[in-house]
């Protein structure tokens, strides 16, 4: 699907096996939740949440020997090194243990038609479900239409900061209380 993460995300320069991995791994060992849109058997978007993210890349890349052993021979030299680079001086290299929105991607072709709304609708059903009160979540500055999105769905922008030459906002969600509680 053309929505996985393409240059904006930290994983990319690691090469397609390792981003793969991440991903198949974060829902196979319980590290994080995808809510998916289909139509027709044809995936048209998903958006991944986790309760840690300071936790998810060591759950799904480095949880034993064999996984680090798998990375560092698996992992674009070069991506690497701008990966850590990009890690190092945006400030973004010690992770803070908070729930995360990791990624909401929408088919080009299901665009303009509410599912990324609708995404985060189920997000937010699925954080509220494991009890976890709010979440954050870091997009690029000038992704004007998911900007738009998450400020439509009640986030608001915490922080701003500069990664891998990137202007990224970091955003903050309250969510609504339980009823009756």
């Amino acid at each position: 699907m053309e929505t996985l993460p393409g240059d904006v995300s930290d994983f990319t320069p690691l090469g397609r096996s390792v981003v793969r991995r991440f991903y198949a791994n974060a829902i196979a060992r319980g590290a994080a939740t995808v809510c998916v849109a289909e139509e027709s058997g044809r995936l048209l978007g998903f958006v991944m949440i986790t309760p840690d993210i300071s936790q998810l890349f060591p759950r799904t890349l480095l949880a034993g020997a064999g996984d680090i052993a798998r990375f560092v021979f698996t992992a674009h030299p070069v991506g690497l090194a701008r990966a850590l680079f990009a890690k190092l001086t945006s400030g973004t290299a010690s992770v803070p243990s908070v729930p995360e929105l990791v990624y909401l991607g929408v088919s080009s072709r299901a665009r303009g038609k509410g599912l990324g709304a609708a995404l985060m609708d189920a997000a937010h059903a699925a954080f509220a479900a494991q009890g976890i009160p709010s979440y954050e979540l870091n997009v690029h500055a000038d992704n004007a239409p998911a900007v738009k999105l998450y400020l439509g769905k009640g986030l608001v922008v915490t922080r701003r900061y500069e990664k891998g030459g990137h202007g990224m906002y970091n955003m903050r969600k309250q969510l609504d209380a339980p009823s009756g509680a």
